[in-house]
């Protein structure tokens, strides 16, 4: 929906990622891909099978400023939605940053 990434380096150096030792921008891509997947899941876990239908039509012909605007509409959690999404990818991302760091 957003084009602006929500897991910023700043995050992943809080969660406790040696960025130095990283690809950063392929992490930071990969996280952002993930997170933008769970919040388009759980998005539609949340629509009715009619607003389904619409949403496919406005992500098949509409603009991005309309998907936008429809999604902010029907969905009023979805900031809720994204912040618990975020919450939980960081949390993962904390659990396994020794794996992570090890790995670079």
């Amino acid at each position: 929906m957003n084009n602006s990434p929500l897991i910023t380096e700043e995050l992943l150096e809080e969660a406790g990622v040696d960025l130095h030792s990283q690809d950063t921008a392929s992490l930071l891509d990969h996280l952002n891909a993930t997170l933008e997947e769970r919040v388009g899941a759980e998005i539609t876990n949340s629509l009715t099978d009619e607003q389904l239908e619409e949403l496919a039509k406005l992500q098949e012909n509409g603009s991005n400023e309309e998907l936008t605007s429809w999604v902010e509409q029907h969905v009023p959690e979805l900031q809720q939605i994204a912040q618990d999404e975020i919450d939980i990818l960081l949390s993962e991302l904390s659990d396994n940053a020794d794996n992570i760091n090890k790995a670079a």
